[in-house]
């Protein structure tokens, strides 16, 4: 089985799968407001599934390196597009909890298979580049949502939620077709990875957890601190929009460069660049000039994510890359559920301005952390090679 149509059925997987999560998330809230939930009782429900997704990664990284990827990955898409499918059926604001959390537990199984599998499949020389490819699947298929979801939800309410449903099924049939299987029948040891990787893995979680923390503050509290400044609900999609945009189109051309460069660095360079932009958004007071820092933010801070994910990839072991991987996606989700707390409460004790400066002092931080770690997370030799299982 060519190598290349593997990756490319893992992409466009994902892309499908994340077309779901923007084509149904925003019409959640909808529904239930047409069952008499109010704003708190929305917010909760949408906490409930990040909630689930965060405390399934690592029990899922078990299952990962017992069983490999593309099993799991498999069984994930399946349960993730039926619990969107029950989403047009359910009648009670009790029942989206539950269907909620089983969406999040899916939700975490595509994200660890897939970025097991995909270092798994990589080399070390084009690993920050195919990792670059999977964020920019996940970012395509999560722009292309909404506006399928708003399109489809005039034509009959319950049709966004058939289609998501369809479009994960289509994905696991890709998946069982294209993809090798790769991994399986290791130990899921959290004491060994613990003792021989803590130091190296520092610098990979701290930026997924860095990045959860980002993302998270600013989709929440950005757009507040946008209407503070009188900006109008249509300039500050633009804004949003400008992130977006930004984030799409560096994720490939900073994904070679790592590999070119070296991972360390590019995400040094990077994070030094986040740093300086959050402080120079702290000083703007225009919705132009968010523009063009948002862009730029959406850009550079979007390399966190594949970059932090390839250098697991080069310094653990196959054998327990799912449980490396869970662990990048668990300090994700903690740094994505506490990032709006902590932001606004200095954002109240502070200052607006304080939405960025936090950041910048966090991000900086990080700076220091990957300079004083550089030589610990150099490439370290595979303790298995799965290049044949990726050519069969």
């Amino acid at each position: 089985m060519s190598k290349e149509r593997a990756f490319w059925a893992i992409y466009i997987s994902v892309a499908i799968s994340y077309m779901g999560v923007g084509l149904v998330a925003p019409l959640i809230s909808i529904v239930l407001a047409e069952h008499g939930a109010n704003s708190v009782m929305v917010g909760l429900v949408g906490t409930t599934m990040f909630t689930a997704f965060t405390l399934a990664s690592f029990p899922l990284g078990a299952a990962v390196d017992r069983f490999g990827p593309k099993p799991i990955l498999i069984i994930g898409l399946a349960v993730y597009g039926v619990s969107l499918l029950l989403f047009a059926f359910i009648n009670s604001t009790g029942l989206f909890f539950v269907v909620r959390a089983i969406e999040g537990a899916g939700g975490a199984a595509i994200s660890v298979a897939t970025e097991t599998m995909i270092s798994q499949l990589s080399g070390a020389q084009e690993r920050a580049r195919r990792m670059s490819y999977y964020a920019l699947s996940v970012g395509l298929g999560w722009a292309a949502g909404p506006l399928a979801g708003a399109l489809l939800f005039k034509v009959q309410v319950g049709l966004p939620f058939y289609a998501s449903c369809g479009f994960s099924l289509l994905a696991a049939l890709a998946v069982l077709t294209f993809v090798p299987r790769t991994g399986g029948g290791g130990a899921h040891h959290v004491e060994g990875l613990a003792e021989n990787f803590s130091t190296a893995l520092l610098v990979p979680l701290s930026a997924g957890a860095l990045y959860g923390y980002l993302m998270s503050s600013l989709v929440t509290l950005f757009p507040l601190h946008l209407k503070h400044l009188g900006v109008s609900e249509t300039r500050m999609g633009s804004v949003i929009t400008a992130v977006i945009i930004g984030t799409i189109l560096s994720q490939i051309p900073l994904g070679k460069a790592a590999d070119h460069f070296g991972k360390r660095k590019v995400l040094l360079v990077c994070a030094l660049l986040v740093a300086g932009i959050f402080v120079a958004m702290a000083q703007g007071t225009n919705w132009q000039s968010f523009l063009v820092t948002g862009a730029l933010l959406g850009a550079v801070a979007g390399s966190f994510y594949p970059i932090g994910l390839s250098i697991i990839g080069d310094v653990v072991s196959a054998k327990r890359l799912g449980a490396a991987t869970s662990m990048f996606t668990l300090v994700f989700g903690i740094g994505s559920l506490i990032g709006p707390t902590v932001s606004g409460f200095a954002m109240s004790h502070f200052g607006d301005p304080w939405l960025f400066y936090l950041p910048a002092i966090l991000t900086a931080v990080f700076c220091l952390e990957v300079i004083a770690l550089y030589h610990r997370t150099k490439n370290r030799q595979r303790k298995k090679s799965i290049e044949p299982a990726a050519n069969q």
